[in-house]
C-alpha cells in the first residue's frame, strides 16, 4: 500500500476561489461503481452528464468511547445549510462536465450531499477507543484505503509499524476535520426500475483547527473535483499554504504489506 504527498495528476485551484487563511492537509479518496465509466466526445472531452442534488444532511462523527469529547459548536459550518452546500459544488462539478438539471426525464444522476466535522482520536486517551474512533472516521474520510485499518489493527507490533510509515495520515486524521461526501446514483434506474445503483463517491476533508468551513469549501471542492466520476487510486493528500494548493514532487510515504490474516 502506498500513500502520495506532493504531486498528483491534478491542478490546484484557481487561488482567487479562496481565502489566504486556509492552511493544513485537503486529502481526497474517490471510487467508482457497477463499471461507470465517463464517456467522452470524438475530440476526447467528457460527454456532459445531467444531475439532481439530494440532501444527506450534517453529520458529526460521534465519540467512540464514553470519554471521547464531541464536536464543538462551530458557526463556520453550524449555520450552512444544504442550499449553500450544494451551490458551492455546482462550479466544481461544471469543470468536468457535470450538468445541473430540472428535469427529470433527463437526469442521469442523483448526486447526495453529505457534511460535517470528526471528532479527531487525539481526543481519546484510551486506546481501545482511539482505535475504534480512528476507524470510524477513516471510513468516514476515505483514509482506510491504504490498508492501515485492515484485520490486525490495533495495540500490536505490526499496527504501530503501519502507524508510523503512515504517521502524516494519521496526524491528519486523528485531528478534528471538515468534511464532504459526494454520492452519485443512477437516477433513471431509481425512477424507472426502483433500484438503488451508486456510480461513484468522492470523499475530501481538510483539518478543522486553524481553518473555516466555508472559507476552505471552495478550496477542497476544487481540489477533489478532479476525481469526480474516477477512481483515485487511493488516498491523495495535499498541503494548502496561503489559499492555494501547493504541489512538489511525488513522495512515498512509505509501503509495507498490510496485516495478514
Amino acid at each position: 500500500m502506498t500513500l502520495f504527498m506532493g504531486s498528483i495528476p491534478l491542478a490546484a485551484p484557481p487561488r482567487a476561489l479562496a481565502s489566504n487563511s486556509i492552511e493544513g492537509i485537503t486529502a481526497v479518496s474517490s471510487k467508482v461503481f457497477n463499471s461507470y465509466v465517463r464517456a467522452r466526445l470524438p475530440d476526447g472531452s467528457l460527454k456532459p452528464e445531467t444531475y439532481a442534488f439530494g440532501n444527506g444532511g450534517f453529520n458529526v462523527s460521534g465519540p467512540a468511547g464514553a470519554d471521547t469529547p464531541g464536536a464543538a459548536r462551530d458557526e463556520t459550518i453550524d449555520a450552512l445549510g444544504f442550499d449553500t452546500i450544494s451551490k458551492a459544488m455546482e462550479a466544481p462539478l461544471a469543470g468536468q462536465n457535470y450538468v445541473l438539471t430540472q428535469d427529470p426525464n433527463a437526469t442521469n444522476l442523483l448526486i447526495m450531499v453529505f457534511w460535517g466535522t470528526t471528532v479527531g482520536g487525539y481526543h481519546e486517551r484510551k486506546g481501545k477507543f482511539r482505535d475504534l474512533l480512528d476507524i470510524k472516521n477513516a471510513a468516514l474520510l476515505g483514509f482506510d484505503r491504504e490498508g492501515t485499518f485492515a484485520q490486525g489493527f490495533g495495540n500490536n507490533v505490526r499496527s504501530n509499524i503501519v502507524k508510523q510509515v503512515h504517521s502524516q495520515m494519521m496526524d491528519a486524521l486523528e485531528s478534528n476535520r471538515y468534511f464532504v461526501v459526494l454520492r452519485a446514483f443512477d437516477f433513471q434506474s431509481s425512477l424507472k426500475e426502483k433500484k438503488i445503483r451508486l456510480l461513484w463517491e468522492t470523499r475530501f476533508s481538510i483539518n478543522q483547527r486553524r481553518n473555516a468551513f466555508d472559507e476552505a469549501l471552495p478550496i477542497m471542492a476544487q481540489f477533489a473535483s478532479q476525481t469526480f466520476g474516477v477512481d483515485s487510486g487511493g488516498l491523495l493528500m495535499a498541503r494548502v499554504s496561503e489559499g492555494r494548493v501547493e504541489l512538489g514532487d511525488v513522495k512515498s510515504l512509505g509501503e509495507v504489506n498490510p496485516p495478514q490474516k
